[in-house]
């Protein structure tokens, strides 16, 4: 059970969360929210695309940023982090609201039913946060940090 099988889990889990929710991406259209492993994919053209679904937003990106074992019996913990973006061109500047929500059902999801994949459980503390230090009018962004347990390896030990 390696951290890439978690993150195969976390994006698997989070597009089933998000199925059924639907926002107006950059070009006005209305879509799924998209959910990315590590990173978003590279555009192969600098210019805005055509086709609305060739924009990523809205989405989400769900990242392994490292993790840590204490001594040779803890499990590890890993920290994930799930980046949210979202597009609204209104000039209320509102549009943290529907990453705020996201980020609400996110943490909702997590406080239920804390096991991603069958294998991996998320602790305490989750943090979040939506503050932005500048200006990126039409897209709002939050984020969430995400404590996930992993089961622990154990030494082998030679037979004497």
């Amino acid at each position: 059970m390696t951290q890439e099988f978690l993150l195969d889990a976390l994006v698997a889990d989070l597009k089933e969360l998000f199925q059924h929710h639907r926002l107006k991406n950059s070009q006005g259209v209305e879509r799924e929210i998209q959910v990315f492993a590590q990173d978003l994919p590279i555009r192969e053209d600098s210019d805005e695309p055509e086709d609305p679904e060739a924009v990523p937003d809205p989405f989400l990106v769900a990242r392994i940023l490292g993790g840590k074992t204490e001594d040779d019996n803890a499990q590890q913990i890993i920290t994930a982090v799930i980046v949210v973006c979202v597009c609204d061109y209104n000039t209320n500047r509102q549009g943290f609201r529907d990453a705020l929500h996201i980020i609400n059902e996110i943490y909702h999801h997590y406080s239920v039913s804390a096991v991603i994949g069958k294998k991996w459980e998320v602790l305490y503390p989750m943090e979040w946060t939506i503050q932005q230090e500048e200006d990126h009018h039409p897209y709002y962004y939050a984020g969430m940090t995400l404590n996930i347990q992993a089961p622990a390896v154990h030494k082998e030990v030679p037979e004497v």
